[in-house]
């Protein structure tokens, strides 16, 4: 017990003494958050089409002042379709007319980014919009002689459009805020376009049109920053197995790690010994970096008991990339070597892991109601889906537990994987 202290007091002096080494450590992700931070905090503002798969139920409805039928549904459906960024002729959306079974397939396949149910009253909700803001006379005199105009038995129907999507996608967070804008301006640009035709003064407008979006908290603001923020995090905490392998191969280089085992120290005790202020320096990194996130536009949720889980998560993610480092320390000859075999190992490895991109889908299996995919074997994995579940929707600990309980498994079996080869091939290989 005393000599893992030891190792740890002596590892932690030796950080606080290489200010330079320390800087880059939690520098070099600081510099990356701030560049895609500026880079992707306003993606709302690029002219990027989104596929929006649509199911519509609308079974029309009779306009009072025309006695003509209309489905108001089909009307926004090709809105919908042909609505345009601003000053431009890329379309906002591009239109898949399908079934609601259909669509929840295409959705859980990532072919659209958003569901939208239109719902079978939809029109008979617009005819009432319109119809309590055309001026009472005009109303009546055209109703006196349309028998088949509304009556009050169906006034005060209202319709509930649903928007539905997958709510740890980025596009569905940015698909989803555009509909709610676009319906929006759709029901007062009717409603304007009726009373022109119309004369009579304006009533006060009813909401008979109302959306319901079904997604997680936080998604109405959504932005790629927010989606590649927690993926930075672990960008870092990856980064850290890169510095232990350059550290550990640098003891051997120096002769520290042979006077070290003058002292009978065991495999373990140089190990473990070196998770504790590598640990910290994860749990550090954290702090620092959803500061500088949350100040360029990070969208936080969850309050001081996230930062609390956040933290937790960092260490054991922290814990597995030392891990990692210690396998690369066991098979490089050199600092040089080291360095250069820790970036080739988890720059592709923090790809893996989906910290900056959303990964196509790899299916294993499933397991306790979980669908397991390739990935989920990369502890990282589920340092990032955590960190994303916390910082991003706010979630608790029971949101989290899943992953947490796969990340200890996997740091176990990497840290003993690590030892196993560390102890052979750098502490025994001089005997």
């Amino acid at each position: 017990m005393i000599k893992f202290l030891s190792i740890a007091i002596k590892d932690s002096k030796e950080l606080l003494r290489d200010r330079k080494g320390l800087f880059l450590i939690l520098g070099f992700p600081l510099f990356f958050m701030l560049i895609f931070g500026f880079a992707f905090g306003g993606m709302g503002q690029e002219n990027e089409t989104h596929n929006l798969a649509i199911v519509n139920y609308d079974q029309g409805a009779v306009f009072p002042t025309t006695n003509a039928k209309i489905n108001f549904g089909n009307n926004l459906t090709t809105v919908l379709k042909d609505t345009k960024y601003e000053d431009s002729e890329t379309h906002i959306f591009n239109v898949t007319k399908t079934t609601e079974n259909n669509a929840n397939n295409i959705i859980k396949n990532s072919n659209a980014d958003a569901l939208l149910i239109i719902p079978k009253n939809f029109s008979q909700a617009m005819v009432n919009l319109l119809s309590s803001n055309i001026n009472q006379n005009a109303l009546s005199s055209s109703s006196s002689s349309a028998s088949s105009g509304p009556t009050s038995s169906n006034s005060n129907v209202t319709a509930k459009l649903i928007i539905r999507g997958d709510s740890s996608s980025v596009s569905f967070g940015v698909s989803q805020a555009i509909l709610v804008g676009i319906i929006g301006n759709y029901q007062d640009q009717v409603v304007n376009n009726v009373k022109k035709s119309v004369s009579g003064s304006s009533s006060s407008q009813i909401e008979y049109i109302k959306t319901d979006v079904e997604s997680a908290s936080g998604t109405s603001s959504f932005t790629t920053f927010d989606f590649l923020a927690p993926g930075m995090m672990v960008f870092a905490i990856l980064l850290l197995a890169t510095t232990v392998a350059s550290g550990l191969t640098r003891e051997v280089e120096s002769g520290t790690l042979k006077r070290l085992k003058l002292s009978k120290m065991r495999s373990f005790d140089l190990l473990f010994g070196g998770l504790i202020p590598w640990s910290l320096i994860a749990a550090l990194q954290i702090l620092i970096l959803l500061g500088v996130a949350i100040a360029i536009g990070f969208h936080w949720q969850g309050g001081t008991n996230s930062i609390i889980l956040a933290m937790i998560v960092a260490i054991i993610g922290g814990v597995a990339s030392v891990a990692l480092g210690m396998i690369i320390a066991s098979f490089a000859q050199n600092d040089r070597q080291a360095t250069n075999l820790g970036t080739l190992v988890t720059v592709p490895v923090s790809f893996l892991s989906g910290a900056f991109f959303q990964l196509p889908q790899v299916v294993m299996g499933n397991f306790m109601g979980n669908t397991v995919e390739i990935y989920d074997l990369l502890p990282w994995r589920h340092t990032l889906l955590a960190l994303r579940r916390i910082l991003i929707y706010g979630g608790n600990w029971n949101d989290i537990s899943y992953q947490v309980a796969w990340m200890v498994v996997l740091t176990v079996i990497l840290f003993s994987i690590g030892v196993v080869l560390f102890s052979k091939m750098r502490l025994q290989a001089e005997k």
